[in-house]
């Protein structure tokens, strides 16, 4: 399930692809098609693609860094609101990384190694486009 943000971003998007090509609606292209023919990635791929390259930095950093921290950090205490909860991008890393079929408990091991890491996302993502 994506994110009502992240379906506005696809939208807006695909809207703008479609006004620059001058496709209407009356032409009945689909949004597959409409990639095929512009050779851009869908919304969805690229963050995806942003996100585990960001992840990928991240897990290689030093320990003690403080992104690093907050990445693998939980608050000793305090309470959320009522309510469904907000989606950390902890939360949305591991959505992406289930769907790109990694193991959730390993990935930090392929991380460390940035040609792998890469490969790895690459063939991920790729998957997700077909």
């Amino acid at each position: 399930m994506r994110s009502r943000q992240e379906r506005q971003l696809n939208t807006f998007h695909m809207r703008n692809l479609r006004r620059i090509l001058d496709i209407t609606w009356k032409d009945h292209v689909t949004n597959k098609t409409l990639l095929k023919i512009t050779e851009v990635p869908s919304m969805f791929t690229l963050l995806n693609q942003r996100r585990m390259r960001w992840l990928g930095h991240v897990t290689r950093m030093v320990d003690g860094r403080i992104l690093k921290d907050l990445l693998h950090g939980e608050l000793a205490s305090g309470r959320r609101p009522t309510g469904r909860h907000q989606l950390r991008f902890k939360d949305a890393c591991k959505r992406d990384l289930k769907q790109m079929n990694f193991e959730i408990n390993t990935w930090e091991a392929v991380a460390a190694e940035r040609s792998a890491w890469r490969c790895k996302v690459q063939k991920g993502l790729q998957q997700l486009e077909d």
